[in-house]
């Protein structure tokens, strides 16, 4: 089959269990596999005002992918625009390379992003995922790349008290724009300003399996390192986590109240976004138990000198 012969049709709530086992299928990573886990298959639309999921399914309705739209705000350089927001594409692994992705993507760039007036658009992806990127840049006649990076922070971290660089502002932010559409259940505001966005209504993220040369280390790291690494999840384990927003460096030192609340919560991780190398970066990357590269790939000009602040329902 080509992809000429999958429709690309809109979700209804009838698929929703088959929906949750096609993803519940889909295993993210190489040598530690990842299950995304979520109690309905759109936990993670339902939080934005104006939403699209479009599936991809073969002549027999068997569900070969997905894919979901959003309208959200994005702030370039202090202005601040209307933006779609695509994500949860998935294709399943034995239907890769037929241009399903690409299909969905165009498919959902005509059937929901220019309806709503949407001329800028973007996606969020690992650096290292270029089958994503690929699609990404097929699917568009442009794209420009901008880079972030993610701090994986235990709850029962805390931030000693070092000075923090407040020479030069940073480049990429985390907000939660139109604050009064979003319900109050997903979301913690401190006195400090700083916020978290409870990703964990949304979805949860289970590790299926760990390669044994990887148990080794993760032995050893938690023998050797115990106050940083005691608590690393292990295969099987089910991780959770908030999402830091509104984060700078003039208000950092609140992020302990913020690591001490999702504690109390049993939350494991807060997850923070930055530019690799900026003061957020320097000042947390001590306590932080993984890090990884990430991009904003977009369809409008966008480059790594611009200030960009996106929302944290987008992460």
């Amino acid at each position: 089959m080509t992809n000429k012969d999958y429709r690309i049709v809109p979700y209804s709530e009838a698929l929703n269990q088959p929906l949750l086992l096609f993803e519940k299928g889909i295993v993210q990573g190489g040598s530690i596999k990842l299950e995304i886990v979520k109690d309905h298959f759109l936990s993670r639309a339902i939080v934005f005002t104006n939403f699209q999921a479009l599936l991809a399914t073969d002549p027999q309705q068997h569900i070969a992918g997905t894919a979901i739209g959003a309208q959200t705000t994005i702030e370039v350089n202090g202005n601040c625009m209307q933006a779609g927001f695509g994500f949860d594409a998935k294709i399943a692994l034995n239907r890769r390379k037929m241009g399903l992705g690409t299909k969905l993507a165009q498919q959902m760039h005509g059937q929901f992003f220019e309806p709503n007036g949407l001329t800028k658009n973007y996606m969020t992806a690992k650096s290292s995922n270029i089958p994503v990127l690929k699609m990404i840049s097929r699917a568009f006649s442009a794209t420009w790349i901008y880079d972030f990076t993610y701090l994986t922070i235990p709850a029962s971290a805390r931030m000693r008290n070092a000075p923090i660089s407040r020479q030069n502002h940073p480049k990429f932010g985390v907000r939660l724009f139109d604050q009064q559409d979003v319900p109050g259940t997903y979301y913690t505001l401190f006195e400090s300003g700083l916020g978290h966005f409870h990703s964990f209504k949304m979805y949860r993220v289970k590790i299926s399996s760990v390669a044994p040369a990887y148990k080794f280390g993760l032995r050893l790291l938690k023998k050797c390192f115990r106050a940083k690494y005691g608590k690393l999840p292990g295969e099987g384990d089910t991780i959770s986590f908030s999402v830091l927003y509104n984060h700078a460096p003039h208000n950092l030192e609140g992020i302990n109240e913020v690591l001490h609340d999702l504690q109390k919560r049993g939350i494991s991780h807060l997850l923070v976004c930055c530019k690799k190398g900026d003061a957020i970066f320097h000042s947390l990357k001590s306590i932080a138990v993984n890090s990884y590269d990430y991009c904003l790939v977009s369809d409008f000009n966008l480059t790594n000198n611009d200030c960009v602040n996106i929302d944290a329902r987008c992460l």
